[in-house]
C-alpha cells in the first residue's frame, strides 16, 4: 500500500476499507501496538470512533506521544483512553481486553515473533481482528536500510556487506537480528500462535484494482520480488484450539 505520510485523513479512509472486513470499530476497543511518537494512527481510530489505548515501547517516544495528544486533541466521536509504555511480548493489556489490534512495522523487531503474536492473541477478545505488517524476506530493496539485493544473502553476511556500503537502519538493529517473512512462512507463524490469517489486503487491493487475472500475476510479482511487506488481517478464533487458515486470501 502506498506511503500514508502524516495524513490522518487517509489513515481514516484506510479504516473506512477496513471494516467491512473487521466490523465496525465505532465504541470498539482499540489496541494501537507501536504507536510511536506522533500517534497518527490513535488519532485515526479516534476519529472514526474507537476507544483506543496507545502502547509504544521507547519512552521518549512514549512521552512525545502523550505531549503531542495533549497539546492537540484527536477529533472526531472516540478518545484515546492513554499512552502506556510496554512491550510487545509482555503487554500491560488484560486478557481479551480489546476487540482490534493495529500493528503496523513492529512485528520484524521483536526478539520473539511467536511469543508476539501469542500476546497479540491474549489481549483480543474471541473473535477480534489485528492488522498486522510483516516484511517480505524477498524485497528486492530492503526497507530499512534501501539497499538492492541485500535481503538474498546470508544473514550475516548481509551485516558485512551493509557495513561495508555504509548502510545503517535508522532503528539501529542489524539485518541479522530482525524477523522478515514469506507470506507462506508468516501463516505459518500465525498458525503455531493460534491466529486465524483471513486476507492479505495487499493482494485484494491489486485484484480488486487489476482484476483476477492480471491483479494474481501483480501479486506474484509483488511477493517474489517487489512489495516491502504483507498487510495482513488476522483474528483470534472465536472456538478454543488450532486456528485454521482461512481460504480467503491465499
Amino acid at each position: 500500500m502506498a506511503s500514508l505520510g502524516d495524513s490522518i485523513e487517509r489513515r481514516v479512509e484506510f479504516i473506512d476499507r477496513l471494516e467491512p472486513l473487521a466490523g465496525t470499530l465505532r465504541e470498539r476497543r482499540v489496541l494501537d501496538l507501536g504507536c510511536g511518537r506522533h500517534a497518527l494512527w490513535s488519532r485515526a481510530y479516534a476519529a472514526r470512533g474507537a476507544r483506543v489505548l496507545a502502547v509504544e515501547l521507547d519512552p521518549a517516544r512514549c512521552r512525545e506521544a502523550v505531549a503531542r495528544l495533549a497539546a492537540a486533541p484527536p477529533g472526531g466521536p472516540g478518545r484515546v483512553l492513554a499512552v502506556v509504555r510496554g512491550d510487545g511480548e509482555r503487554l500491560p493489556v488484560a486478557t481479551a481486553a480489546v476487540d482490534f489490534v493495529h500493528c503496523a512495522q513492529v512485528l520484524e523487531h521483536v526478539q520473539s515473533p511467536h511469543a508476539f503474536l501469542r500476546e497479540l492473541r491474549r489481549v483480543l477478545v474471541p473473535g477480534g481482528h489485528a492488522y498486522v505488517t510483516a516484511i517480505n524476506r524477498h524485497a528486492l530493496r530492503d526497507p530499512h536500510f534501501g539497499v538492492i539485493g541485500v535481503n538474498y544473502l546470508p544473514r550475516r553476511l548481509a551485516d558485512h556487506v551493509l557495513a561495508l556500503v555504509g548502510a545503517e537502519n535508522p532503528e539501529g538493529q542489524p539485518l541479522s537480528a530482525m524477523h522478515y517473512f514469506s507470506r507462506a512462512g508468516f501463516r505459518r507463524l500465525c498458525a503455531a500462535s493460534g491466529l486465524e490469517v483471513l486476507t492479505d489486503l495487499k493482494r485484494r487491493e491489486r485484484i480488486v484494482r487489476h482484476g483476477a487475472v492480471a491483479g494474481w500475476l501483480a501479486d506474484a510479482w509483488g511477493a517474489a520480488v517487489r512489495s516491502a511487506a504483507f498487510h495482513m488481517l488476522v483474528r483470534r478464533p472465536q472456538a478454543a484450539g488450532q486456528a485454521i487458515v482461512a481460504r480467503t486470501g491465499r
